[in-house]
């Protein structure tokens, strides 16, 4: 008789999170290829209705924190990936300075080790407060750099109404069990006319095509949610927010992982995933001017996108989801 496996992963099957419907086709079926923490495939499957992407069974909430162990990448990244990302974040802050510079109170949710918030105080605004699931991770954001950094979600904060001028979600949005319900918070606690700034992968882009379940973008099971511009687009519109920029980033990191994740998954984690790694600034600098096509068609793998408080209509902004992501 076959013993039970005491890792084995509660599952709970959900309906979309954008437009409640729960007619959904599957798409792949994706493996943790990155961190390796399950041997268990996820089902990415498309809402039939508004296009939106999400794992579906997926694991239950109280089931995830196991995905995210300490040397989970973001919270121990060295050497040249982390000096690539610190100046990745410097640029960043700095267009988005007139939205960060004092007098703002910024709020960073799901803020890991707090490198993004340091990046904004030592550009000049001090006024800052994190929000970090991970204990360890957020403990590290105090010991490490003396931010405020509340463990747990963002409703867990209990924040003051429109106490808020910026929030930022860097990487974040796809990681969430219900970004509509995060979203619904964030209206709550940021000042009317308030911005929200989100980075996320795109799922219609180049590299998700090109790269399918090895798109580092999908990182199942940690990103619940792959959205494209147009889904996204959306579900801001379903919660007052309007669009006010959309840039894709250039860099060719999608496409280096993408030949790691395939070759990982072929041959494992063997010899040759650390020749990919030690290569892997090199692959990601040849790889950058295909990323930077992809990024000038407006296919990029990642994008940055600024959002303002305002009044829509979230079924129109639905129908138009497909038309979005044709552009």
């Amino acid at each position: 008789m076959t013993e039970p496996n005491p890792l084995a992963i509660a599952l709970e099957a959900v309906a979309c999170d954008l437009c409640g419907a729960d007619d959904p086709e599957p798409l792949l079926f994706l493996d943790d290829v990155i961190a390796g923490t399950t041997k268990d495939p996820f089902r990415l499957v498309r809402c039939r209705r508004c296009g939106l992407q999400y794992l579906n069974p997926r694991p239950v909430a109280s089931a995830l924190a196991r995905f995210y162990p300490d040397d989970y990448a973001p919270f121990v990244r060295r050497g040249v990936a982390a000096r690539l990302r610190a100046w990745q974040r410097r640029r960043d802050v700095d267009h988005l300075w007139r939205y960060l510079a004092p007098p703002a109170r910024v709020l960073d949710v799901g803020c890991g080790t707090g490198e993004l918030l340091l990046a904004v105080r030592e550009r000049g605004n001090a006024d800052l407060i994190g929000v970090e699931p991970s204990e360890h991770a957020a403990r590290l954001a105090r010991q490490r750099w003396g931010l405020d950094v509340r463990c747990g979600d963002l409703h867990a904060a209990r924040l003051a109404p429109a106490s808020v001028d910026v929030a930022l979600l860097s990487h974040v949005i796809e990681h969430l069990p219900s970004p509509s319900a995060t979203l619904a918070e964030l209206t709550r606690v940021l000042r009317p006319g308030g911005v929200l700034i989100l980075w996320l992968p795109n799922a219609a882009s180049w590299a998700a095509r090109v790269w399918g379940a090895d798109w580092i973008g999908y990182d199942a099971p940690r990103h619940v949610y792959a959205f494209t511009p147009g889904t996204l687009h959306a579900l801001l519109a379903r919660h007052g927010f309007t669009v006010a920029e959309l840039r894709h980033e250039w860099l060719g990191l999608e496409w280096s992982w993408g030949l790691r994740l395939r070759a990982r998954r072929r041959w494992g984690r063997g010899r040759l995933d650390r020749v990919l790694a030690t290569l892997h600034p090199a692959l990601t600098a040849a790889f950058t001017p295909l990323a930077a096509a992809a990024a000038l068609f407006g296919q990029g793998g990642r994008i940055l996108v600024v959002a303002h408080r305002a009044g829509a209509s979230p079924r129109r902004d639905i129908d138009n989801a497909a038309h979005l992501d044709r552009q």
